[in-house]
């Protein structure tokens, strides 16, 4: 279409904490044998905390936590506590 023009899609930014109990953390780090979780999940294990800066983030997330779920090779009792945060926030 003559004098279409399109235009670049910018990234929604977010700015979402989440903290977890020290028995959620331990339990988390024991789930994290999985190879393949994302920067934010270890940051979570070690620290207690981590910041999602982006909605693409929080999507990987989250992708991350179905497969770990659908594949059953983690205790997902530990991650669900991240899934639920991540749902209520409405992602």
């Amino acid at each position: 279409m003559p004098g279409r023009r399109v235009l670049g899609r910018k990234e929604m930014e977010l700015n979402l904490l989440l903290t977890l109990d020290l028995r959620e953390q331990a339990g988390l780090q024991a789930a994290l044998v999985t190879h393949g979780a994302p920067d934010a999940l270890v940051t979570l294990a070690l620290t207690g905390a981590c910041r999602i800066a982006s909605v693409e983030e929080a999507r990987q997330l989250r992708k991350w936590l179905a497969e770990a779920r659908t594949a059953g090779d983690t205790d997902f009792a530990s991650l669900h506590v991240i899934e639920k945060a991540l749902i209520e926030f409405g992602l």
